[in-house]
């Protein structure tokens, strides 16, 4: 099966992910997009389209890049265009809150594949009489009580990843972890760690990542930023290469530290990938002598990364039928069913469940309650929760949000995951206008 990953003959077109259809919202916001083309080129974004006119706005980068993808979709853009546009808006869905449409637009960047691509996956299905699934959370907290650093993760348009770390974030502290280095932080001299806001960083600004900063925050995490800040000039091995040698610093001065990573795809790998391109943690390993623990999320998960994996996730989905992350074993030993060597486990997580047309996950193993927000304002589209001992003064503009999202109940409720305590609800039209606010506690 492992020759299949390399494949670049394109036959079959990528087909639709378990997750559910595009909601009624987003023709709506395409809509609007092609009439608004003033939002499309805003010179104050400084190539970040979350920071429109000094402010976060969370539907501009779906003007842009619905706008882009249309028209690279017809024809008037090459295909590296429609890719990015489509990667890029995947990203943003999740971050407004719509990830039915995240995990939507994420496959249409697949490769496809040929026909004995989906053979080999159905075959090897029914070779794996010998595998057992043990519980990821429990074996990962056995292994990282011998580690010095564990280094864990993630796809950017899947928040999911986000949660399960946050998860484990309590045990993590308890085994004596005290440093949490994210890729996602700011790494320039504006950077804002203890306030999450418009400076913490750009991954950052999705509500699940704040929720997990401000839960590493609150333990006594120290927050460690180590992004090349030049990386549009680098290499990827010389990206990887300065991140590597920040995280390095960290045993410089605290011989004793014990560290998890949070990081994007490959950037853990521990082998070379390809002919040149050489992964962050396999230059930490020889820059400290450290052999990181790592953990894949990216590949057994729904959606995939890679039209495979996706593919292949289902099937086993199917087959085996599971409600919590696992990892898979032959002979007690920990393997990768996708035969990847890059990493020392690979997650296998759960099929999204949903209710009110939003992932359960949201309410992160039961510490937030989902809570119905009645449509007030006539023209309503978006709705947002700050926390009110954050979104002083109103300035909620530059702030991130507990939850938010567009997504409506078939009763034309939205339904927001919160934790209880006393938040400041914000209400906006398409446009990002905001309508009103109001305060909102939730109770225990």
């Amino acid at each position: 099966m492992k020759w299949f990953l390399c494949v670049s003959l394109f036959i079959f077109p990528a087909t639709q992910a378990m997750s559910q259809q595009l909601p009624v919202q987003v023709p709506q916001l395409v809509q609007y997009s092609a009439r608004e083309h003033a939002l499309l080129n805003d010179s104050s974004a400084a190539g970040n389209p979350f920071y429109y006119r000094g402010t976060i706005h969370y539907l501009q980068p779906l003007y842009q890049y619905l706008n882009t993808g249309r028209r690279d979709s017809a024809g008037s853009k090459d295909m590296d265009d429609y890719v990015g546009a489509t990667e890029a808006l995947s990203r943003h869905f999740a971050f407004a809150g719509d990830h039915a449409s995240a995990a939507n637009y994420a496959i249409r960047a697949y490769d496809s594949m040929p026909a004995a691509g989906y053979l080999d996956a159905r075959n090897y299905i029914d070779t794996m009489r010998t595998v057992q699934f043990r519980d990821a959370r429990e074996y990962i907290l056995a292994r990282a009580r011998n580690e010095k650093v564990v280094m864990i993760n993630e796809s950017h348009h899947q928040p999911v990843h986000r949660a399960f770390t946050l998860s484990m974030l309590d045990e993590f502290y308890k085994l004596g972890f005290r440093y949490l280095a994210l890729e996602m932080l700011n790494n320039r001299p504006d950077k804002s760690l203890t306030e999450i806001n418009i400076r913490t960083g750009y991954h950052a600004a999705e509500p699940v990542a704040a929720e997990l900063l401000r839960k590493a925050r609150d333990l006594g995490f120290r927050l460690v930023p180590y992004e090349d800040t030049l990386a549009h000039e680098h290499t990827g091995s010389g990206r990887d290469a300065i991140q590597a040698a920040h995280l390095s610093r960290i045993f410089r001065s605290d011989p004793e530290a014990k560290l998890l990573v949070l990081a994007g795809h490959a950037h853990i790998s521990e082998k070379r990938i390809g002919e040149t391109y050489i992964p962050m943690a396999a230059t930490f390993r020889q820059l400290t002598g450290i052999d990181p623990f790592t953990i894949d999320q990216t590949e057994l998960t729904e959606g995939s990364n890679f039209e495979y994996g996706r593919y292949f996730y289902e099937l086993l989905a199917q087959k085996y039928k599971q409600t919590e992350a696992v990892i898979a074993f032959r002979k007690n030993m920990p393997v990768s069913l996708l035969e990847n060597d890059l990493y020392d486990v690979q997650l296998i997580h759960p099929p999204v469940k949903w209710t009110h047309n939003r992932p359960v996950w949201l309410n992160l193993g039961g510490a937030r309650k989902e809570v119905p927000v009645r449509p007030t304002e006539k023209q309503l589209f978006l709705v947002q929760a700050y926390y009110a001992s954050e979104a002083t003064d109103k300035n909620f503009n530059i702030l991130v949000p507990a939850d938010q999202t567009y997504i409506t109940d078939s009763d034309g409720y939205y339904w927001l995951f919160l934790q209880p305590g006393k938040y400041r609800l914000v209400f906006r039209d398409i446009g990002y206008r905001v309508l009103a606010d109001k305060e909102l506690e939730v109770n225990r």
